[in-house]
């Protein structure tokens, strides 16, 4: 039997603009969809808003969130992280 796919490779990688829908991320969070989030070319403070509601769902759903690098943050539940793989991302690419 195959197991689950690793956590990384269900990760989705999101670059934030104004067409992205943030309970469209919410919803991914919740159906066990890790995120990694670029806030890159993103107004600060529509970011922050982003950022503190996504933090809110993680919250609720027993995550972590990881900044990897100062406009890049990897949402994900615990449990994500057991595999190994998620962690070994942050890793590789934290400043």
């Amino acid at each position: 039997m195959f197991g689950k796919k690793k956590a990384i490779k269900r990760a989705e990688f999101i670059v934030m603009d104004k067409q992205v829908d943030v309970m469209k991320l919410a919803n991914k969070l919740l159906k066990g969809i890790p995120l990694v989030v670029n806030y890159e070319d993103y107004e600060a403070i529509e970011a922050n808003k982003v950022i503190t509601f996504l933090s809110g769902v993680i919250y609720a759903i027993d995550g972590e969130i990881e900044v990897i690098q100062p406009t890049v943050f990897l949402f994900a539940t615990k449990d994500d992280y057991k595999d190994g793989s998620l962690r070994k991302f942050v890793k590789e690419y934290k400043e």
